[in-house]
């Protein structure tokens, strides 16, 4: 709990008139306006201290090309790095505890001030950020004592020794700041570009992880997300970074990606958090529902329309007789309480400066066009109607209907990363829970979950608070000699599974189906279940709060996969495939683009690759594209109704930068070749999407049931594996040293797959072949991984 008392001394204080300046630092030196054409800006806090324009103001120097091109330099010649895992948990550790939970208030009337935000916003985001911290470290110190103690996992720090540029949000300071711990623990060096209204605040926590004993050259943080700052300030930092780790709008995201291309930085990596075109839904309830109204006004305006998921779209049931003025009539005659004084902790909205004072209801489509608002601004619709905007365009999404199942049964069927579902009673003075596009927590719910903009659950693993995103500083150990003593799961492979296994080489084959084996108990240890019932918003026609029930529910990544010119089957293609046969999750089609497989106007495949596609198409439902060259694959995936998410990848700077552009603006990656460890597969090649309900505390076991069942239908695969068998290894008896008979053959028949040497197809697709029966031999009837 935030002590309110300090927050608004400590606000105050903030606040409070003057003009001073600020240090700005790099690497331990103080930089000053004037030398090297250095500019300076003067920043008014965005707020009086008591409502009005704000009358403190702070002077700082904006660093120049040279000082990002010189900072880069420096901090790879000092080999700037923490050095141990185990240090790198002790620092943050201890910044966590003493300089962020420990200075509470602090940071709370921080974000007050330079957000500016009403206090219970403030706690909101101090909250999140501190669960989201908090989740990483004990993700990461689980990870160092099991390569103590059971050996199972390991430590993974992939940016050792690597650059990551940080940019957070104009309306969420902190999650830079959740950014840069993440970053930190995955062993980056880390520059923070912020903007300056929020700099003081991010030199705090500089200082604060230098006290915890952050070694020198991990952590800048400088001013220059503003229209005063050169822009070669961050083309600099973009030409040389590793990673850009971005939150605010898809479109800047966007554009950042492509300048980094431009300036030929083409293997840059990138993930973030981003916006997305959020609604409500009404199915078969009235606007006129006191909880319905309630939760869609609140969806509309809560911190003034810029939220990431703030509702910009209401569609209404017009069977209910609801209209766009009904709508607008229930919606506007809100009772949340709107105000510009900082220090009033009983606001539900801090209006600020240039934004509009009440929630506004538009009932047509303006002659501008739908879009995002960034303002407490919402569009009434009959379902139906323009702009029939689809979930794969949300971030959060909200249904109210008669019933938690129906609401559910509707819900799961969409793309946003957070759905939210209320049933709301038919009797409007009864209580009854309300939500909207947000609401959710952590550590309970996740939230967002995309490279470079959030339409969809489609795939990758940077969603906030994700099961993928928390391991991802952990790996499943590599093969060992412990795999001869420890009990290891054994799987029945399905006939599929066994006629593609047998397109590795021999020599591969066993090996694969072990780490399949493992991948699967990673599965099974990461079911998702319902989280016990925590507090959301305030109930209607009652007192209390709304009960909250989340699933974390795992979905399948939508996979492209890509096979150049003359490549043939790579192996890559073969697992991931088979990974997808084996999945206990309901997997979705793959789209596999073959490039330069016409020939003189027909369709030329040649065994192996023949065969295969012929399985995958008839058995697994993936979906082949052939592509004449690089540039009809580039507009395919212009095209994409889902961002272009593609693995297995080889040498992605090598790709023609058309293509790599595409795949940006789509909100898609690139991912290079396949992870080694059975964990790594799993968050590669998972999401997860948050359901969850809103109901009264009568209605929680309802709920946790409807959530379950839901599961059970819409997420697991319809016929599922039959359960492992436990295998406990014999004795090891090593003869000659350890070594074995070993085939080395990698001869394959064909002929059980198909009895043509090519595909003659003059409609582009491939030939049905029959279904095939062959046997994988001693690795194809099981597969095995030793138990974590």
């Amino acid at each position: 709990p935030v002590d309110r008392d300090s927050v608004v001394a400590r606000l105050r204080a903030e606040l409070a008139a003057g003009e001073a300046p600020a240090e700005v630092m790099l690497m331990g030196q103080a930089l000053e306006a004037g030398p090297g054409g250095r500019r300076s800006i003067t920043v008014s806090a965005p707020i009086g201290p008591s409502g009005g324009p704000g009358e403190r103001k702070v002077t700082m120097p904006l660093p120049t090309a040279e000082d990002i091109q010189a900072l880069i330099v420096k901090r790879a010649e000092l080999k700037a790095r923490i050095e141990k895992p185990q240090d790198a948990a002790q620092i943050l550790e201890k910044y966590l505890t003493e300089q962020f939970l420990g200075k509470a208030s602090d940071h709370v009337a921080m974000i007050a001030a330079w957000g500016p935000k009403s206090i219970p916003d403030s706690e909101g985001e101090f909250a999140e950020v501190a669960a989201l911290m908090s989740m990483q470290l004990r993700a990461f110190k689980a990870a160092l004592t099991s390569g103590k103690e059971d050996f199972q996992f390991e430590v993974s720090r992939p940016g050792d020794g690597r650059e990551c540029l940080v940019m957070p949000p104009s309306n969420f300071a902190l999650l830079g700041l959740k950014d840069t711990f993440k970053m930190l623990l995955q062993g980056f060096r880390v520059l923070a570009i912020v903007q300056p209204r929020f700099f003081l605040h991010f030199r705090e926590v500089q200082k604060g992880l230098s006290e915890c004993g952050l070694p020198e050259g991990m952590f800048e943080v400088l001013p220059g997300i503003t229209p005063e700052a050169d822009p070669a300030v961050l083309h600099e930092a973009l030409k040389h970074v590793h990673r850009l780790q971005f939150t605010g709008s898809s479109a800047m995201f966007k554009s950042l990606v492509a300048k980094a291309y431009e300036l030929g930085n083409l293997r840059l990596e990138h993930g973030g958090e981003v916006s997305g075109l959020n609604k409500v839904r009404l199915d078969g309830v009235s606007v006129s529902h006191p909880a319905v109204a309630a939760g869609s006004a609140w969806a509309a305006m809560a911190n003034n329309g810029e939220l990431c998921t703030s509702a910009s779209l209401i569609e209404f049931d017009p069977a209910t007789g609801d209209s766009p003025q009904a709508v607008k009539a229930a919606l506007e005659g809100h009772a949340f309480k709107l105000g510009t004084d900082p220090t009033d902790t009983g606001l539900d909205v801090l209006l600020k400066e240039g934004k509009s004072s009440q929630l506004e209801v538009k009932t047509e489509i303006p002659a501008e066009g739908f879009r995002e608002w960034w303002e407490k601004t919402i569009l009434a619709v009959p379902a139906g109607s323009p702009p029939n905007l689809r979930t794969n365009q949300s971030l959060g999404h909200c249904i109210f209907a008669p019933s938690i199942a129906q609401a559910l049964e509707a819900g799961v069927k969409e793309d946003a990363s957070c759905v939210y579902c209320v049933g709301v009673p038919e009797d409007t003075s009864a209580p009854s829970a309300r939500a909207g596009t947000t609401g959710c927590q952590l550590p309970e719910s996740v939230f967002g979950g995309m490279k470079t903009y959030t339409y969809a659950v489609a795939g990758d693993h940077d969603g906030v608070g994700s099961v993928q995103t928390l391991l991802s500083t952990v790996k499943r150990r590599g093969p060992s000699w412990r795999d001869q003593e420890e009990v290891y799961a054994e799987y029945e492979l399905t006939e599929t599974a066994e006629d593609l296994l047998e397109f590795l080489s021999p020599s591969d084959q066993k090996p694969f189906a072990k780490q399949l084996a493992s991948v699967l108990e990673v599965f099974s240890a990461f079911q998702p279940e319902v989280s016990y019932p925590y507090d959301g918003q305030p109930l209607v026609g009652g007192e209390g709060r709304s009960k909250l029930l989340t699933m974390a529910a795992l979905k399948p990544a939508r996979k492209n996969l890509l096979i150049p010119r003359g490549v043939g089957l790579p192996d890559d293609i073969i697992k991931i495939a088979l990974l997808c046969e084996m999945s206990p999750l309901r997997e979705v089609p793959v789209d596999l683009h073959v490039l330069g497989a016409m020939q003189a106007g027909k369709l030329r495949v040649t065994d192996p690759l023949k065969s295969f596609i012929r399985v995958v198409e008839k058995r697994l439902g993936w979906k082949p594209h052939y592509h004449a060259d690089y540039e009809q694959l580039t507009a395919a995936v212009k095209a994409a109704e889902y961002p272009p998410y593609f693995f297995a990848v080889k040498d992605k700077h090598l790709l023609p930068v058309e293509l790599l552009m595409a795949v940006a603006e789509q909100g898609g990656y690139l991912y290079e070749g396949l992870p080694a460890d059975a964990l790594s597969l799993f968050r590669w090649l998972t999401t997860t999407q948050a359901w969850t309900v809103a109901c009264t505390e009568g209605a929680v076991g309802e709920a946790a049931e409807a959530l379950r069942k839901a599961w059970s239908e819409a997420g697991l695969r319809e016929v599922p594996h039959p359960a492992p068998e436990l295998v406990q290894p014999s004795a090891r008896a090593d003869i000659g040293g350890g070594f074995s008979p070993t085939g080395f053959g990698d001869d394959k028949d064909w002929a059980d797959l198909s009895d043509d040497d090519s595909s003659d197809s003059d409609d582009g697709g491939s030939a049905a072949s029959s279904t095939p029966s062959t046997s994988a031999g001693d690795a194809g009837s099981k597969a095995s991984k030793s138990a974590p």
